[in-house]
C-alpha cells in the first residue's frame, strides 16, 4: 500500500454530512458522545430570513436557517473550539495531492461538495439522481489501489472511492456550498464539552433571533413576512408565487427535497418535513435530561410543537400546488403561531 490510512470512531448519522466527520474529530478529541445533528442544528436552525430578491428567479427567500456550509463553520468554528480551511483547486489533481498532503500529517479532511449521482454506494441514486451538495471524511488513501478512505455519514464502515470515481464527484459546484475540487482542512484544538457548547451555540442563536442587526432576519423579519405573505399571491405572478411556496417547502425537509407528492409520485415521502423543529428538539430534550436542566426541557416541548405546525404548514402548500384546494389563506396565521413558539423556546434558552 502506497498511502496512509487514519484510524478515527465513527458515529454514522444520515442527513448532516458536512458535519458528521468533523463530529467524528470533536467525539475523538474531547471524549464526548453527541445527540443526532448536533452541530448541523446549532450551527444551522433559528436564524430565520425574509429576502426580497426581485432580480432572482426565486422573488423572495425565506428560510428557518442558514444551510450554507462555510457559513455553518464560521459560526460554530470559534464556539466549538476548531479552525477550518477551504482550499479551492481548478483541477483534481491538485485538490487529490492536497488532500493526501493532509492525511500525510496525520489530518483528515472534508471534501466537498460531491454530487452523489457518482457514488456507487447509494444505489438508489447512483447514476439516477444528481445530488451535488454531499459531503465525506477522507481518512486514508492508497495510491496501489488508486482509491480514497472516507467515512460517510450515511454508513457505518469505512468506505472506498476509486480516485476516477472521486474525480467525477468532485466536478460538481452548488450556489452557497463548494466549488469544484474543493478541500476543507480542519485543526480540532477543542477542550469544550457538549454541554458549555450547546449553551454558548443557543445563546448566540437566541440573540440573533430577538436582535437581529437586519430587519430581513430574526422575529423582525418574521414579523415582515407574516405581514407581506398575504399580498404576495397578488403582488406576483402564480408562477412567481407557487415558486417561493415550492422552494420554501423544499426546505422544510431532513434534506432539500421536493415532496413526492409535487413530483408526480403518489408514495409516502420518505423524509420528514418539520423545518429543523423535530431535531432541534430531540438535542434540548437529551441534553437538558442529561444536566438536569429544566429550562431546556420545557424548551424542547414548545420546538416539538413547532415541527407539527410546520408539518402542517406543508401539507397547506402541497395541496395547494397540486390543485387539490386552496388554503393558503391561513398560512398567516399558522407562521404567527411557529413565530410565537420559536419566541417562546429562545426565552427559555436564556442562560
Amino acid at each position: 500500500m502506497r498511502g496512509k490510512l487514519i484510524t478515527l470512531k465513527h458515529h454514522a448519522h444520515d442527513y448532516e454530512c458536512m458535519w458528521n466527520g468533523i463530529e467524528d474529530l470533536y467525539i475523538q478529541a474531547a471524549g464526548e458522545t453527541l445527540p443526532p445533528s448536533f452541530f448541523f442544528i446549532l450551527s444551522a436552525f433559528g436564524t430565520f430570513c425574509y429576502m426580497k430578491t426581485p432580480k432572482s428567479d426565486l422573488k423572495r427567500m425565506i428560510a428557518f436557517g442558514d444551510g450554507r456550509t462555510k457559513q455553518m463553520y464560521n459560526f460554530l468554528a470559534p464556539i466549538v473550539g476548531f479552525e477550518f480551511k477551504h482550499y479551492e483547486y481548478k483541477t483534481f489533481e491538485q485538490s487529490i495531492k492536497k488532500a493526501k498532503a493532509e492525511i500525510d500529517m496525520g489530518y483528515p479532511s472534508v471534501l466537498g461538495a460531491l454530487d452523489m449521482y457518482y457514488l456507487p454506494y447509494y444505489p438508489k441514486l447512483y447514476h439516477r439522481e444528481h445530488i451535488p451538495f454531499h459531503y465525506v471524511l477522507m481518512v486514508g488513501y492508497d495510491d496501489d489501489a488508486q482509491c480514497i478512505y472516507h467515512l460517510d455519514c450515511g454508513r457505518e464502515e469505512v468506505m472506498t472511492l476509486t480516485y476516477e470515481e472521486l474525480r467525477n464527484a468532485w466536478s460538481c459546484s452548488y450556489p452557497g456550498l463548494s466549488k469544484p475540487n474543493t478541500v476543507c482542512t480542519i485543526r480540532m484544538n477543542t477542550v469544550k464539552d457538549k454541554y458549555q457548547i450547546a449553551k454558548e451555540a443557543l445563546a448566540k442563536k437566541r440573540e440573533l433571533f430577538f436582535n437581529s442587526p437586519v430587519s430581513f432576519a430574526g422575529r423582525k423579519g418574521f414579523e415582515k413576512f407574516i405581514k407581506e405573505l398575504p399580498k404576495l399571491k397578488y403582488e406576483l405572478t402564480k408562477e412567481e408565487y407557487n415558486k417561493i411556496l415550492k422552494n420554501m417547502v423544499t426546505f422544510f425537509g431532513t434534506v432539500p427535497a421536493v415532496p413526492n407528492a409535487l413530483r408526480g409520485i403518489s408514495e409516502p415521502d420518505k423524509i420528514n418535513y418539520y423545518g429543523g423543529f423535530d431535531k432541534m428538539s430531540r438535542i434540548l430534550e437529551d441534553i437538558g435530561r442529561e444536566y438536569d436542566n429544566k429550562n431546556w426541557i420545557d424548551a424542547s416541548k414548545y420546538f416539538a410543537e413547532g415541527a407539527i405546525i410546520i408539518s402542517e404548514i406543508k401539507e397547506v402548500i402541497v395541496a395547494y400546488l397540486i390543485g387539490e384546494h386552496d388554503k393558503t389563506d391561513e398560512l398567516p396565521k399558522l407562521f404567527s403561531k411557529v413565530m410565537e413558539i420559536m419566541s417562546d423556546g429562545f426565552l427559555l434558552l436564556k442562560v
